[in-house]
């Protein structure tokens, strides 16, 4: 057997939850066990960054470009923006 670094929980689940936490499972190629896990840790610690996604903003950063670049936000050459109020007159 497996030498195991944790605590067994034991749980009473109803069978329909646990055969769509397998199905889950596999279809993330993980075992039930490790998404019980996956799921136990995103509870207590928040939701994990994808894989491969580094965060290298910090708390105090200021607002990304989106936040603070006003609407319509348009490249040189795209197409010109159109306002509702000019569309109307169109019709």
């Amino acid at each position: 057997m497996a030498n195991r670094k944790g605590v067994f929980i034991g749980a009473y689940v109803p069978s329909e939850l646990k055969k769509a936490l397998q199905q889950r499972a596999v279809s993330e190629h993980r075992t039930l066990s490790q998404e019980i896990t996956r799921i136990l840790e995103e509870a207590v610690r928040g939701a994990r960054l994808p894989p491969g996604f580094v965060d290298r903003r910090t708390p105090n950063s200021a607002a990304r470009r989106r936040n603070s670049d006003p609407l319509p936000r348009r490249r040189k050459d795209d197409v010109p923006f159109i306002s509702s109020e000019q569309r109307k007159g169109e019709d």
